[in-house]
């Protein structure tokens, strides 16, 4: 197996307004009232109104014009978007399209000029319990890493909606795999790592990928048009 070289969505700023206590409201003349006034006053001048919350996430171009596909969660309510390739390359990467439904997201960044390579679909449709399979992220934030496993189930539903039947996987996947490839024994991506099952909040050796053939109709709308167009 010898997969493309790929990229990771390693740094997501974002930019979250804090939620200011509201004032209890109190009969005029209360002696509460300007007690809890002075009080909540005091609480908004010591409190930023923004504070920067920094996400962490995987992706992989599926375009050498520096089109990458992620989870919608990994970006979502995203202020600003870095994308890291393998070799430590950093770009801000623009939002062509997302779809919280199906929780996939497209970006598109300038490569200046620089040469990438982009993964090749695999057909998951032919994916069957028992294949091997690769995992390509970037968990916890340590960086690009690869485990390896089989695929433990086809069609499962976790709940997650109508619209993504997933490929489980016993592949170890962790927080910040989200949005990275699941290679099939050819070295083509037949899923993306989207979400754990776990009561520690590690891997337990219960993951789940979005099947590509699922997912390549909805990237190509969000390239298309920004948006999901469902009947």
């Amino acid at each position: 197996m010898k997969p493309s070289v790929f990229s990771t969505v390693e740094g997501i700023f974002c930019n979250v307004r804090s939620h200011q206590n509201q004032i209890p409201q109190f009969p005029e003349g209360s002696p509460f009232d300007e007690f809890f006034r002075e009080y909540f006053e005091r609480e908004r001048r010591n409190m930023p109104s923004q504070r920067p919350i920094v996400g962490l996430g995987s992706g992989f171009i599926i375009d050498d014009s520096g089109i990458v596909v992620t989870n919608n969660h990994v970006i979502e309510a995203a202020d600003e978007i870095k994308i890291i390739l393998n070799d430590s390359s950093e770009y801000t990467a623009d939002l062509l399209g997302r779809d919280p439904k199906a929780d996939l997201a497209v970006l598109k960044f300038n490569a200046n000029g620089k040469k990438l390579k982009s993964v090749e679909w695999g057909n998951s449709d032919t994916a069957r319990i028992g294949d091997p399979v690769i995992a390509i992220g970037n968990p916890l934030g340590i960086g690009n890493s690869v485990t390896s496993g089989i695929i433990s189930a086809i069609s499962r539903d976790i709940g997650f909606g109508p619209y993504v039947k997933f490929i489980q996987t016993d592949a170890s996947i962790n927080k910040g795999n989200s949005g990275g490839p699941l290679f099939n024994g050819q070295g083509k991506v037949i899923g993306i790592n989207t979400a754990i099952l776990s009561q520690t909040g590690g891997s337990i050796g219960l993951g789940f990928a979005i099947p590509s053939n699922s997912a390549k109709k909805i990237i190509y709308q969000l390239k298309e048009f920004g948006k999901t167009k469902r009947g």
